[in-house]
């Protein structure tokens, strides 16, 4: 497979929107607004949601695109080594932050074990992003040979179903609370549509891009409809949780991918090194950005009152802190089980090759 650096774009554009969802957070917790103006922010955060499901999307779409008909032997391992020890290293580094830090009464194995071992805190993706790699495994060569549109339709109402129930019915969400031995939101039901999507995007990939970029026009249209209908939801239905399971954002965060993609194939033309960057070590920003905005937001909480101030200083200190991390890991030996992987290393040594 040629590389596809509209996918590597795209990658860091969610990334940095992801990034941009979790300040609002920070914000909308540390400060007292109006009601309008706390309903601005939260529905325009609510609107960015779309970057966690398409940074998973996009997880399915390369496996699908690479393997197309065949997976290696070690494909689960691999994949083990790279995301899910990453997960447990980090993932127990913000555990004992929760502990030392904030003063947990819980002891840390207790925390270890409610929240790390079952996904819940914020890196509960990586859960999910494995499960995918597990579907693909067992259903990849059915699903090559079955109807798309029949197979999206059916995963569709799956998840939408499911989203919808976890959200408005209480015998629902007590069962799953009850005898679903992870974190609610790891549930694949959430995200089959996502799988289903991803995986077919991947096999026919140059023809999806094909057909958006003749009728961008019909995207740009669609988009905008199903845009309405959230801010509809939000307003009128009074749904206003902030998290990337909502029922209402399934086909909005399909289309956004769309479009994101679209943009990131125009922007493909240019060398823009800052995109390649951190779409190289993305996954390591996802899993990091939390811990470095929670000991930014200390120093910057003295702008709280100036709204671009505080965000744009949050933003910028702790997507450095974690890029900067990430720089001084590559050199340390078997930095890829904390990384994900490392091609920074390699990328500044060739920049400083004097041979």
């Amino acid at each position: 497979m040629n590389r596809k650096h509209e996918i590597t774009y795209a990658r860091a554009i969610f990334c940095l929107i992801i990034v941009a969802v979790h300040i609002l957070s920070n914000y909308l917790r540390d400060v007292e607004l109006q009601d309008s103006n706390r309903m601005i922010v939260l529905s325009f955060q609510i609107l960015i949601l779309f970057a966690t499901p398409c940074f998973i999307i996009l997880s399915e779409s390369l496996i699908s695109m690479v393997y197309k008909d065949k997976l290696p032997q070690n494909f689960l391992l691999k994949r083990f080594k790279y995301i899910m020890i990453p997960y447990f290293l980090i993932g127990s580094f913000y555990i004992y932050t929760k502990y030392e830090v904030e003063g947990n009464k819980e002891t840390y194995w207790q925390l270890y074990k409610d929240q790390l071992l079952i996904g819940n805190w914020y890196g509960w993706f990586v859960i999910v992003i494995f499960q995918f790699y597990i579907l693909h495994m067992l259903f990849h060569k059915a699903l090559s040979k079955s109807n798309p549109f029949i197979i999206l339709m059916i995963s569709f109402v799956i998840s939408f179903t499911h989203s919808f129930l976890m959200y408005d019915n209480e015998t629902y969400i007590h069962w799953w609370n009850e005898y679903y031995p992870l974190f609610h939101r790891t549930s694949i039901l959430y995200w089959l549509f996502y799988f289903i999507f991803g995986f077919y995007l991947g096999r026919y990939y140059n023809e999806v891009l094909a057909f958006i970029e003749k009728r961008y026009i019909w995207l740009v249209s669609s988009l905008a409809v199903v845009i309405m209908s959230i801010i509809y939801s939000i307003y009128q239905n009074d749904v206003t949780v902030v998290q990337s399971n909502r029922y209402d954002i399934l086909l909005y965060s399909v289309l956004a991918f769309l479009f994101i993609l679209l943009i990131a194939k125009k922007l493909a033309k240019f060398d823009i090194s800052f995109l390649y960057f951190i779409g190289e070590i993305s996954f390591f920003i996802y899993l990091t950005h939390k811990i470095m905005v929670y000991y930014m937001a200390k120093y910057t909480f003295h702008f709280i009152d100036q709204f671009f101030i505080y965000n744009i200083a949050t933003y910028l200190f702790a997507l450095s802190l974690s890029v900067g991390l990430a720089v001084i890991l590559s050199f340390l030996p078997f930095s890829r089980f904390l990384i994900g992987r490392n091609s920074i290393n390699s990328m500044i040594k060739g920049n400083y090759n004097m041979r």
